[in-house]
């Protein structure tokens, strides 16, 4: 077995990864047939081609079967015995499960941890900083699949009223009104775009009967029936309307280890914001959010971490939610959705603090421990910090948090820090693999059922090498240093792979560190 540090290097890594989705069972793998091409190099050809940075699959699919040099290579540095037809590696992708991947990204962790190269990660407390936040890999007008998310671009109304009469409204356009005249019983009105207004018969609305049986009056709807009522009146009005413009997308959570003196980042296995099978539903970032902690708490018992999130983390579900699961949390609380707390801040007496780093910086701060997150969870308490920057040349920048750990003088610089720290989910991961040629943005294709997914997960999983490289491995940092930047290095790569036959990976790094002549790579196939 190769050292720990070994494994931590691209051979090792990339032999983990094939090892484990080795490990991924497929049906199809083990019905007879000449031409089934393993699910393994399936996701072994996909996981290269973000590895390799190709900017799409029709350039991968060209690029193996016009030169020699890259199907040698694909078997020689990734182990691929049979690379599939874009078509094919679509196909078999599309059927798989993204929650297969998940060993993939655990057993990545695992040696990190073993190599004890997350100890210099430790921040406050001895924890973790993590810090999460959602993004988007797929959008689109036209192309879906059953568990897109979808959003209707042309804004529709609901309104529930105690008003008698329509006639006492301001009618908007694209408007459902659901009035209770006379208080004895229901009536529904579509205001369309013309201003037109027509009654619309209760009955013609699955479930709203049912809803709004033997209720005779606007105050007997519960907030609960009332969201019913709602999605059932826009499930009826997009089924009679079906042309009206829609968006489908997918989206993702994301969280990372990550640390205010560092540049590379720890990822953890995306959590998935889509629909499940039978779902009407979108999901959504909070639920999402709420799943991968849960999950990471499960696959990582021991990891002490302190969230960072920005200001829409700071409700009282979530806050609590983190604290069941004894991760501690530094996250944004700006004062328009906190308007209670701020309210409640400037009735009482905070503690003020301030001093000056050695690159002139002032900083300052207004903070209270004991703090109550909100009038509806008054018992709920946290501890609450304004920050305001100001350097050598009169710029301010200001920022807030609620966090659960003690603030003092201190540790308030630390926890400033930390919070901040929640930019690099933002910078270091989405902001790279948009415009860094990951190719983030780029629909490498969509399928019917877990095609967009199985990518998205297989991208962020080469990024997530990438940077375990960087961390890690001495002939990748010098490869970098030679290059000067990523971009420089991925496009190196990119042509010793395509035009060199190349037996392994030191030969690789070696010709981008010390020139393919001297390493002696070549264009031709001596072996």
């Amino acid at each position: 077995m190769l050292p720990i540090r070994k494994f931590l290097s691209a051979v090792g890594l990339i032999t983990v990864v094939r090892k484990e989705f080795q490990k991924i069972k497929s049906p199809r793998d083990a019905a007879p047939g000449k031409n089934v091409i393993s699910l393994t190099d399936c996701l072994m050809s996909a996981f290269a081609m973000f590895n390799l940075k190709y900017p799409s699959l029709l350039q991968f699919d060209r690029s193996h079967r016009l030169d020699p040099q890259v199907q040698h290579n694909l078997g020689t540095l990734y182990g691929i015995e049979q690379i599939p037809s874009d078509t094919y590696m679509r196909e078999r992708l599309d059927e798989g499960a993204p929650s297969t991947l998940r060993k993939v990204y655990k057993r990545l962790f695992a040696f990190l941890q073993r190599g004890k190269s997350l100890e210099s990660y430790r921040y406050l407390n001895g924890r973790y900083l993590l810090a999460g936040d959602g993004t988007g890999f797929f959008a689109s007008n036209v192309i879906h699949c059953d568990q897109c998310c979808i959003k209707h671009d042309h804004k529709l109304s609901v309104v529930l009223t105690t008003k008698q009469s329509i006639t006492d409204l301001s009618l908007k356009a694209r408007s459902y009104i659901l009035a209770n005249p006379l208080r004895t019983y229901f009536a529904l009105w579509y205001i369309d775009d013309h201003k037109k207004i027509t009654l619309i018969p209760i009955k013609d609305i699955d479930s709203l009967p049912t809803l709004l049986h033997d209720k005779k009056m606007y105050k007997e709807l519960s907030k609960e029936v009332k969201a019913e009522i709602e999605l059932a009146i826009k499930s009826y009005h997009y089924a009679r309307f079906p042309d009206e413009k829609v968006s489908y997308y997918h989206n993702m959570y994301c969280a990372a280890i990550v640390h205010p003196d560092k540049k590379v980042v720890i990822p953890f296995v995306p959590e998935l914001i889509m629909k499940e099978d039978g779902d009407t539903k979108n999901d959504c970032e909070r639920n999402a959010s709420k799943r991968l902690y849960r999950d990471l708490k499960r696959e990582h018992p021991h990891l002490k971490v302190i969230v960072v999130e920005d200001s829409l983390a700071s409700n009282y579900p979530h806050l609590n939610e983190l604290k069941n699961l004894d991760m501690q949390f530094i996250t944004g609380a700006k004062e328009g959705d906190h308007k209670a707390l701020f309210k409640w801040l400037n009735e009482h007496e905070c503690i003020t603090y301030e001093h000056k780093t050695e690159d002139g910086v002032t900083h300052s701060y207004r903070y209270i421990n004991g703090a109550p997150l909100n009038t509806s969870h008054y018992d709920f308490k946290v501890n609450f910090m304004e920050y305001w920057e100001t350097n050598k040349k009169g710029g301010k920048q200001h920022f807030s948090w609620v966090t659960d750990i003690t603030i003092t003088n201190n540790n308030a610089y630390d926890i400033m820090r930390g919070g901040r720290a929640n930019w690099k989910i933002e910078n270091p991961i989405f902001n790279t693999l948009k415009n860094l040629n990951y190719h983030f943005g780029h629909n490498f294709g969509h399928g019917y059922k877990n095609l967009s997914t199985m990518l998205a997960l297989l991208m962020m999983l080469a990024f997530f090498v990438d940077q375990v490289q960087e961390l890690c491995c001495n002939m990748f940092q010098k490869a970098l240093k030679m290059r000067q930047s990523k971009i420089g290095l991925w496009d190196k790569m990119k042509r010793l792979f395509s035009e060199y036959f190349v037996d392994n990976w030191n030969d690789l790094f070696n010709a981008i560190i010390h020139g393919q002549e001297k390493i002696k790579l070549n264009p031709i196939n001596t072996s």
